[in-house]
């Protein structure tokens, strides 16, 4: 039996293929040409070379898989990478799903995001909850949650596919990193000189990984599980931080309002003056720090049996691993 995860070069990939060579499945990873494979290094898979904007590769991928982890998407909250994210994260997954029922595989888990979750205003957002058109929302949030809509009309058409929705992931094997693990390498290198107080969900990566794995087994064809952790404040994460890595937290903190104004004149300046620099701030994630949006896990505990972990070991484990490489 031959297993495919794209996205197997990112955070969660690279953690999922791990865990389904530790359970002896075979494994093919579908990467990009120019992908950076250090994530991947010395691993025992199988390469397909393609991209999502491609039918023919991903048809090619796809021959004599029986399961399909779906987990590549464009991450981005840069302006002026809406064309990229779409492509990506709608047509991409779109084209997948497409070829995956055509190919007859057996079994699809699809990874979308908790940014594909609206929010509840009067407590914790569940699956049932969806990204209104009229709420504020990021480029990001938006095609994920559009890419949904296609996933759900193929398992409409006969695939058998589940979706699971993480919120903000921590834990090792970052290789890239992640916006989360680069927010840590600033703190530990003392590049964070103050921070926007707000809190939001963060979820270890064993959890998420163990997420996949029982709704590859367990899922409901064409349900979603929310898969989130802890709802902790950003002042309790740089406390954890500080303890974790002998830095000193910063003590500035910087009222929201006055920077989501900033936001608003530097990120089209941004997207002007430095088209190819990743921002550690923009307006929508300042917002989502402070919209109280939190989530509840209830239905994947429930329903797939999944076993929630600790959010500060998570955190732990991953400043661990970044110190394992030499980076802290």
């Amino acid at each position: 039996m031959t297993t495919l995860v794209t996205g197997a070069t990112g955070h969660l990939g690279a953690n999922l293929v791990r865990a389904l060579l530790d359970r002896g499945e075979r494994v093919r990873v579908f990467v990009r040409p120019q992908s950076d494979l250090t994530g991947l290094g010395g691993l025992p898979v199988e390469h397909a070379v393609g991209d999502l904007k491609d039918r023919r590769s991903i048809r090619a991928a796809l021959d004599g898989v029986e399961r399909l982890y779906h987990t590549a998407a464009f991450v981005s909250i840069r302006d002026g990478d809406r064309q990229e994210l779409f492509d990506v994260n709608v047509i991409g997954t779109r084209h997948l799903m497409q070829e995956a029922r055509r190919a007859g595989v057996r079994r699809v888990v699809h990874t979308s995001s908790f940014g594909a979750v609206g929010i509840n205003p009067t407590g914790a957002s569940n699956e049932r909850w969806t990204v209104s058109p009229f709420e504020l929302a990021s480029d990001y949030e938006r095609t994920k949650a559009v890419s949904e809509h296609d996933v759900i009309l193929e398992a409409l058409r006969g695939l058998d596919v589940t979706i699971v929705n993480p919120a903000a992931i921590v834990g090792p094997h970052d290789f890239r990193p992640s916006l989360v693990g680069r927010t840590i390498l600033d703190f530990a290198h003392r590049r964070m000189r103050a921070y926007v107080p707000g809190a939001f969900d963060f979820v270890p990566m064993c959890d998420v990984v163990s997420a996949e794995l029982l709704a590859m087994e367990h899922g409901t064809r064409g349900e979603r599980y929310l898969v989130t952790g802890e709802h902790r404040s950003i002042d309790e994460i740089l406390d954890w931080l500080q303890e974790l890595t002998g830095t000193p937290r910063p003590r500035a903190a910087i009222p929201p309002r006055l920077m989501q104004t900033l936001a608003l004149l530097k990120d089209p300046l941004e997207k002007r003056l430095m088209p190819g620099k990743a921002p550690r701030f923009n307006y929508h994630s300042i917002r989502l720090l402070n919209s109280c949006k939190r989530g509840d896990s209830t239905r994947a505990q429930r329903e797939l049996g999944l076993e929630p972990t600790s959010t500060r070991q998570a955190f732990a484990d991953a400043v661990e691993w970044f110190r394992q490489r030499g980076l802290i």
